[in-house]
């Protein structure tokens, strides 16, 4: 709570000094980059954020959807961009968490190249087991696996994306050989599981939730710190311990390196601001998306955290994109 206080009351003296001045941020449209096509979960999420988020900031958000190669592209053309406050990155735990340890030439370093802003948004995956599959419990998947090593596979949507490193932590942790099938979206995978082919998959709640309904997916276990309101009897990772299967679908909101501190304060500060809209937060909950609003110094942790996580993840698992 005291530092919570301290930053707005810096954040304030900030922006009072800027507008003094006659500088006040933002004085014309922000490009926000978003590092992957139209239409998909992050790009879906930011744009609903964005409406709310320009009544606050006073100024137009135009976004940029600049996808490819995992999403490290539309990353590193930030990373590159002037450090003036006007472009931004909404981006996620593939290019922020995953990608630094999967790519051996990347055109960015994490920490190096970005400002913290705000962790924006977060969503936990769900672990399923196909319902072709006698099980109807982690305990019984565990106890299946095991006894068949090397038998069961997972889906995921592409090499050294979250699907596939969260159910590489999920393998590591229960101690079980299962193996990995890239499919080209999971949309793809959904007919192959439901046929039996495929048995294991790890996705947010939104993505898996007609599947569920349909009788394909059976919901096993969550990766969050909470029960899904959708699905209350199915229990977190460290409630059937396994605290160490904790996996969220992330979103976080960083500028270049060297942009200045009103700047990141006042988008930090409008961000929070906006997602404190009930209406927003509850188009949210319905699928099972947290709105987050942190501070850049718990941002800046909490990248260093997920970094570390998903690099022991990557080098026990052999993992190597070229």
């Amino acid at each position: 709570m005291k530092r919570t206080t301290i930053l707005g009351v810096c954040a304030a003296l900030a922006l009072a000094a800027g507008s003094a001045s006659g500088q006040a941020y933002p004085d014309r449209p922000i490009r926000m980059v978003i590092p992957y096509p139209p239409g998909g979960a992050i790009d879906t999420v930011a744009r609903r954020i964005v409406q709310e988020w320009v009544g606050r900031l006073g100024q137009q958000i135009v976004v940029d959807n600049r996808g490819g190669a995992g999403g490290t592209i539309g990353t590193e053309l930030v990373a590159k961009a002037p450090p003036t406050g006007y472009t931004i990155l909404y981006g996620n735990i593939g290019p922020l968490s995953i990608g630094p340890h999967m790519y051996k030439q990347l055109g960015y370093d994490v920490f190096k190249d970005f400002a913290p802003v705000t962790l924006a948004a977060s969503a936990p995956f769900v672990l399923f087991s196909s319902t072709t599959l006698p099980v109807r419990s982690v305990k019984e998947l565990v106890a299946y696996a095991r006894a068949r090593p090397g038998q069961l596979n997972y889906a995921s949507s592409g090499m050294g994306s979250g699907l596939h490193l969260t159910s590489e932590l999920f393998a590591r942790v229960a101690s079980i050989q299962i193996v990995h099938v890239p499919f080209k979206g999971i949309g793809v995978a959904i007919p192959e599981i439901a046929a039996g082919r495929v048995h294991i998959l790890t996705y947010p709640y939104s993505g898996a939730a007609p599947h569920v309904k349909a009788g394909r997916l059976r919901p096993l276990m969550s990766g969050g710190t909470r029960r899904s309101p959708h699905y209350p009897d199915v229990p977190t990772a460290a409630e059937v311990g396994m605290p160490g299967f904790h996996s969220t679908a992330w979103h976080a909101v960083v500028a270049p390196a060297g942009t200045p501190q009103p700047a990141v304060l006042k988008l930090q500060q409008t961000f929070a601001a906006a997602v404190a809209a009930p209406a927003l937060r509850k188009v949210m909950a319905v699928d099972d998306v947290e709105l987050v609003a942190s501070s850049p110094a718990e941002l800046a942790r909490f990248l260093r955290a997920e970094n570390d996580k998903w690099e022991k993840v990557i080098r026990s698992a052999g993992i190597k994109v070229d």
